[in-house]
């Protein structure tokens, strides 16, 4: 992608605003009047896209020399919790947006007088702002992958259907016609993987956008910490809520799904699912199951008269510890590798949208990235106390209700009560 003198000016604005930044946070643990600079960067990100973002500085002949290490996502927790009891932690880590209440107490903000909120909101789009808090901001947005709608073109045309649909309602009177049932009322094909979790791929992440779109955060902080906005249920969380789970209610016109069949996205695959809810990084994978079937990409489906789209976001950034022996180092690692080459290098490597307003007013020519580009702008996300122990909560609350345990509304404030304790 062509940098454009726009861009650059930007970048420039965005090294001169925080290298003020880079000089307060530098402790008096590192004094780095070396020509280079070294640090080490741990995250679960795979090897190849870091080195490719990473690869821009040592184009550039930069002094800023970084060593990635990729952990596995299920040994990055404990790996990291042991190294910096140790002393022997990385510098700096990319920080998914779900982990950032479990690792602020380990990280060095950037404060507001180093770079200000509304230069930041300039650079990086608008989920970024999970990164930031009243003490300034706790890392730099790296990377972006936002929640799209797959769908398969072979059943939609089957159906006589010429444009998937683009809002919500739209789906109620259009899965039955893409829904075969045999005479026994199993599902043979299904027009949406919707009302179940432990079969469906990305649930909690569907779910969370359903209510995120009611205009519902999931978590805010309150006076003294971060709290559950699921309770009190409203009429919009119920309302969205009820519309997932109808379909997996086999006594609804819409029924199209139940616990019984396999996993969502190895359906789509398969064929047999006119509609997916994956993240765009997913498309190489389903391409690599199955690369006969016929499907295209588009925008994640919005409530009918919306007046802001919402998709889910997962982002990653990167954050400079408190136990890092190099801070000043760090700091100016996290700096350089947030700019406009390391990031455009980045989005090439990968194929994602970058996290840089000025590097996403350009329009790609493929189809699928232009999706992905937009919508990187709508992505949001929410503060996740605990990733594992929320998926359960989500999980508890649907299952309760197409169990027929509990009504919407009891469903909704008992998750949000657990939300709470976590």
């Amino acid at each position: 992608m062509k940098v454009t003198p726009f861009q650059i000016i930007v970048l420039a604005l965005f090294a001169v605003s925080i290298v003020a930044g880079v000089i307060v946070l530098a402790t008096s643990k590192t004094s780095n009047k070396a020509a280079s600079i070294a640090i080490t960067v741990w995250g679960t990100m795979p090897a190849g896209s870091f080195n490719a973002a990473s690869k821009y500085l040592d184009d550039m002949k930069s002094p800023i020399k970084i060593t990635y290490i990729e952990k596995k996502p299920e040994l990055f927790d404990s790996s990291l919790i042991e190294a910096l009891a140790s002393g022997v932690g990385p510098d700096a880590i990319v920080l998914p947006q779900d982990l950032i209440i479990r690792y602020r107490d380990k990280i060095i903000p950037i404060p507001f007088t180093s770079m200000s909120l509304p230069t930041f909101k300039s650079l990086f789009i608008e989920e970024g702002e999970l990164y930031v808090d009243a003490s300034g901001i706790v890392a730099l947005p790296f990377s972006i992958d936002p929640l799209v709608m797959y769908w398969n073109r072979d059943m939609l045309s089957n159906a006589g259907v010429a444009l998937p649909p683009r809002s919500w309602d739209e789906f109620i009177a259009l899965v039955p016609k893409l829904t075969v049932k045999d005479q026994n009322q199993n599902i043979l094909k299904s027009g949406l993987a919707f009302g179940e979790v432990s079969n469906i791929t990305n649930a909690k992440e569907i779910i969370s956008t359903l209510l995120m779109q009611t205009g519902n955060p999931i978590t805010a902080y309150g006076p003294t910490r971060l709290e559950s906005r699921l309770a009190p249920a409203t009429i919009g969380s119920v309302g969205a809520i009820n519309f997932y789970t109808d379909f997996a209610n086999p006594i609804k016109p819409d029924y199209s799904w139940n616990r019984a069949l396999p996993n969502s996205k190895d359906v789509f695959s398969a064929g047999d699912l006119a509609f997916y809810f994956g993240f765009a990084s997913e498309i190489s994978q389903i391409r690599n199951k199955n690369p006969n079937l016929n499907f295209d990409v588009t925008y994640f489906p919005q409530p009918k008269g919306a007046t802001v789209s919402v998709t889910f976001g997962k982002m990653q950034g990167l954050a400079v510890l408190r136990n890092s022996r190099n801070t000043a180092g760090a700091f100016q690692g996290i700096i350089s590798m947030t700019g406009i080459g390391p990031i455009d290098y980045l989005a090439r490597e990968t194929g994602m949208p970058p996290v840089l307003r000025s590097l996403l007013v350009a329009n790609p020519s493929d189809p699928y990235q232009s999706v992905f580009y937009s919508s990187a702008v709508r992505a949001k996300a929410w503060l996740d106390p605990n990733p594992a122990m929320s998926k359960t909560v989500f999980q508890n609350m649907i299952e309760s209700i197409t169990g027929g345990e509990l009504d919407v509304g009891r469903a909704i404030n008992l998750a949000g009560d657990s939300l709470n304790r976590i």
